[in-house]
């Protein structure tokens, strides 16, 4: 059975009408004191749908909304989160609806926001704002009770889902006056819009006056859900129209429904999946079906379709005019007319992943920087080859897709390309339900490069005597997070210890830090003297001991002095919280050096008269191997 939870507080009068509502379409529903839930928090998570329905009074002057605000997120904080977070559906009606907004739930701006703005913000550092949205009294500053038209909008919104056709609802308010901080044409584009006022005169489309926008809400919106869809919070009151008789002039469809219950019907239908799927909240015994659809076995299509458009404009932008075939094909091409110019172009290809990286990022709910970290990462191994990226295609996969999530983490992708002048080609994004667990993801990718022959760097050269330089790394980069993550298990992701100076989350998500316009310098620098680079190597998993051996010639040793430089504070912390040996510290992270070049003594002079960052941190000898020192 199918359950819902309509909660009562003080002030709201309106719960017994919602929980008939939801009985109609179908719910096994039971009306909740908030004083009742907040004894067994856990109670909440025994139920598949969640209601806030309105009341309080006019200006809400004995502060019931506040109140149950504060209650919810003190007595029930991570309840309402799991809740969310697994996809139940949420509404708040009317003053419902403004604990909602006044609890943070919505519009989730920490998700929504940050899609807008990484979008808007390519030139600024792919960064952005927080911003925030509340309801406040009407524009009228009177109390409101008249029936309204409401325009359904295209979105994830799953209570609207379907709904193609103007509605009918009353509204009955002293509040609603939607205000918002940010960008309203990111909540749009987010598709998070779900309902707006429409306008008696149909030529009308923006700003939409008094009376039909009676509370003078910003953008005419009605209604608005957060960036998943399941959370959704109007201004009208749906459970006041389910029946022909409650509409003054009778109006109905066919079957005598009023317009509200389709936002009812909705919010079951989704229930109904989520308890037959989801697991945890699924009964016992499971009645078999006739038939099964893609989205019962736990793969959204129409959130897959909401992530390929909402990540389309950033997959554009890291495209050129070499880009004969892109987004929507069902394989990239890429124009090569530009090798036709080369002599010998030979391809470089690499694929590789974030890793347990991703694992922080979710955690943190922070996306912004993950591409950076697989873009990067794969240049950075074609450099070692000598050659420029030509361009790149990602791969995501998730247990349960999330639209702002994936678009996210692609546009951070799209971002990083960018800055390195690499065409994102294409991609896929893959939702496999019984393979992720529920919020985590994983990230891999493929670049493809080009080197003239005569130009590759194979190491062949590199003797006794050649200098070893190291290019600092921005941190982490992309490698050890399962012993980090093993090490820094017990902390908050917020916690600041006094030698990082900063968050431990900061540290652990910087980006991995790429080396293309050093390497890049560094070659024309030494170019013009008649000199060039030996030998490069990316230091990732395995540690200096398993990529500096990979470029050295038999007969080569590749002797580090650790003592050359400083380790970085957050390995230093590592190392000491985890009681990791130095052996192990050396064989699994970069200690603070990201990439390490071999020189002829001359060059390794010249180079670090370009690049002062660059830090002599050994030599070759004979021998085999590396040795650290």
């Amino acid at each position: 059975m199918t359950r819902a939870l309509v909660l009562r507080a003080p002030g709201i009068n309106c719960d017994r009408e919602t929980a008939q509502a939801c009985r109609i379409v179908g719910f096994e529903t039971e009306l909740v004191h908030i004083n009742q839930l907040i004894k067994s928090p856990e109670k909440l998570l025994d139920y598949h749908f969640l209601v806030f329905p309105g009341g309080f009074s006019y200006g809400d002057d004995l502060g019931a909304g506040k109140l149950l605000e504060i209650n919810l997120l003190t007595h029930l904080g991570p309840q309402l989160r799991r809740f969310i977070d697994e996809g139940r559906p949420m509404l708040g009606i009317c003053n419902g609806f403004q604990v909602l907004v006044r609890a943070g739930l919505l519009p989730d701006t920490a998700e929504a926001t940050s899609l807008a703005d990484v979008e808007q913000a390519q030139e600024q550092s792919c960064s952005w704002n927080d911003s925030a949205a509340t309801l406040t009294e009407n524009g009228s500053g009177q109390f409101e009770c008249r029936w309204v038209t409401l325009s359904p909008q295209p979105g994830v919104c799953v209570f609207t889902r379907g709904i193609e056709h103007p509605i009918e609802l009353p509204v009955a308010h002293g509040e609603g006056q939607f205000v918002f901080k940010g960008d309203l044409d990111a909540l749009r584009a987010n598709g998070q819009i779900a309902l707006t006022y429409a306008a008696s005169d149909e030529r009308a489309t923006e700003g939409i006056a008094y009376p039909d926008n009676p509370n003078g809400s910003m953008g005419n919106i009605a209604g608005i859900c957060n960036a998943r869809g399941n959370v959704f919070g109007l201004m009208p009151h749906p459970e006041r129209y389910v029946h022909a008789l409650q509409h003054p002039q009778r109006r109905a469809t066919a079957n005598g429904e009023g317009d509200g219950l389709l936002i009812f019907k909705n919010a079951y239908r989704y229930a109904q999946r989520l308890a037959d799927h989801s697991g945890p909240i699924a009964p016992v015994q499971q009645q078999v079906k006739a038939s099964t659809s893609y989205a019962e076995s736990g793969v959204n299509i129409i959130a897959a379709d909401q992530a390929k458009r909402l990540m389309q404009k950033a997959v554009r932008r890291a495209q050129g005019a070499d880009v004969l075939a892109g987004m929507g094909a069902f394989a990239g091409v890429f124009n090569a007319h530009a090798l036709q110019k080369m002599q010998r172009p030979a391809l470089v290809a690499s694929t590789d992943g974030v890793g347990t990286k991703t694992l922080i990022a979710a955690q943190a709910r922070r996306y912004d920087t993950i591409g950076h970290d697989l873009v990067h990462h794969s240049a950075n191994d074609l450099l070692t080859q000598g050659a420029r990226p030509l361009f790149f295609m990602d791969y995501l996969a998730t247990g349960r897709l999330d639209p702002v999530q994936a678009a996210l983490i692609v546009q951070s992708v799209a971002c990083a390309c960018q800055g390195i002048g690499c065409t994102l080609l294409g991609g896929e994004t893959a939702e496999m339900p019984d393979v992720y667990l529920p919020g985590a993801f994983d990230l891999a990718g493929t670049i493809v490069g080009v080197v003239e022959q005569e130009e590759a760097i194979n190491g062949s050269t590199i003797g006794t005597g050649d200098v070893l330089l190291g290019l600092p790394s921005s941190g982490l980069h992309t490698n050890g997070y399962s012993l980090a993550r093993r090490v820094f298990a017990s902390y908050p992701l917020d916690t600041v210890f006094p030698e990082l100076g900063e968050p431990l989350v900061d540290a652990l998500l910087r980006p991995h830090r790429c080396y293309l316009n050093e390497i890049r310098q560094i070659r024309e620098y030494l170019a013009d003297r008649g000199r060039f680079i030996k030998g490069i190597a990316h230091i990732t998993g395995g540690g200096f001991e398993g990529n500096v051996s990979r470029i050295l010639p038999r007969g080569m040793q590749a002797v580090i002095e650790t003592q050359s430089w400083k380790v970085p504070a957050l390995f230093q912390l590592l190392a000491r919280s985890g009681n990791v040996t130095r052996d192990e510290l050396y064989r699994t992270l970069n200690m603070g050096i990201g990439m390490v070049i071999v020189l002829s003594p001359k060059a390794a002079l010249e180079a670090r008269s370009l690049l002062p960052e660059l830090l002599t941190i050994g030599h070759i000898a004979e021998g085999e191997g590396v040795v650290l020192h």
